[in-house]
């Protein structure tokens, strides 16, 4: 997907747009903003677990013009347009696709500067009204008009923060306890919590707020459990997957419960093709007990 998210990239920046669409039903919002935030968890872009995320804007007007275009670099030939939004300012005003633009509002975009900074900086400095010049083929165009007005409503969101509605209380969840080996299990680590990073300096237990929370767990099973081979696949398996080497625990938490989490060694999982495909283990919890939470 490394394509169609650049090409967002430079459409949410200040010279793109799409046509105004149908209004959208709750649960179609609710939908979008779970997958943003699941992109932004998965590139861990939320902070710390125990640091409630929060963003609040004032109610603002964004100018769109409708147009794609290559701002990843400065380019001597102007910045090349990529696409136009049928109906938007741009196509109204007789762009199209494949023109580079080298200024907007008197602004080079065939220099050095940044082309999205220039872009954003000559839109809103004009309140919305554009003059562009333009190379077509071998051809110089002079184009004007005005962009459109977009109204960003007021918000306010928080992230990591139990929402009203959601069970009282809280428990914990924990990676710091020895777990029985005689049971083939071992010591797991958990990097996150929702998609947070937990503290690198480690805790004994995590505080959590009760109810559904969903753990990123890493293995620490000893070396000496594994004979030399499956410990070389294993090393390489981590290496391949990456972030991807890590697994997730879907835990209910009950208020007024510490979880302890661990990892199961899968002794019938260690031929090559299942250390390989990250088969040899499994998270999870090995006790539950009482705990008082503030």
């Amino acid at each position: 997907m490394h394509f169609p998210r650049t090409l967002a990239l430079l459409a949410c920046l200040a010279f793109a747009g799409l046509q105004p669409a149908a209004a959208q039903s709750g649960d179609e919002v609710e939908a979008e903003l779970d997958a943003t935030l699941l992109h932004l968890a998965e590139r861990g872009a939320l902070g710390s677990f125990d640091q409630p995320l929060k963003i609040a804007r004032p109610a603002q007007v964004r100018y769109e013009l409708g147009a794609v275009v290559d701002v990843r670099k400065p380019d001597p030939r102007g910045i090349e347009v990529l696409a136009v939004t049928p109906g938007g300012a741009a196509a109204r005003m007789g762009l199209k696709a494949g023109d580079r633009l080298v200024a907007i509002n008197d602004r080079r975009l065939d220099g050095d500067a940044a082309p999205a900074d220039v872009l954003r900086g000559a839109v809103r400095d004009g309140n919305g009204a554009v003059r562009l010049v333009a190379t077509r083929g071998k051809s110089r165009v002079e184009l004007d008009g005005h962009a459109d007005v977009v109204a960003v409503p007021a918000y306010q969101l928080t992230v990591g923060e139990s929402a009203a509605g959601t069970a009282a209380g809280c428990g914990y969840v924990s990676d710091s306890s020895l777990p029985p080996r005689s049971e083939g299990l071992f010591k797991a680590e958990i990097t996150r919590v929702d998609g947070r990073s937990t503290p690198l300096h480690g805790i004994n237990r995590i505080h959590v707020a009760s109810g559904r929370h969903v753990l990123t767990i890493g293995e620490l099973i000893p070396s000496h459990r594994l004979s030399m081979t499956q410990n070389l696949q294993r090393s390489r398996t981590k290496q391949h997957l990456m972030a991807d080497a890590y697994k997730p625990l879907v835990l209910d938490v009950k208020p007024g419960t510490e979880y302890r989490i661990g990892v199961r060694l899968r002794k019938d999982r260690l031929d090559y093709a299942s250390i390989r495909d990250n088969a040899y283990w499994e998270p999870v919890v090995w006790e539950q007990r009482e705990a008082t939470c503030p």
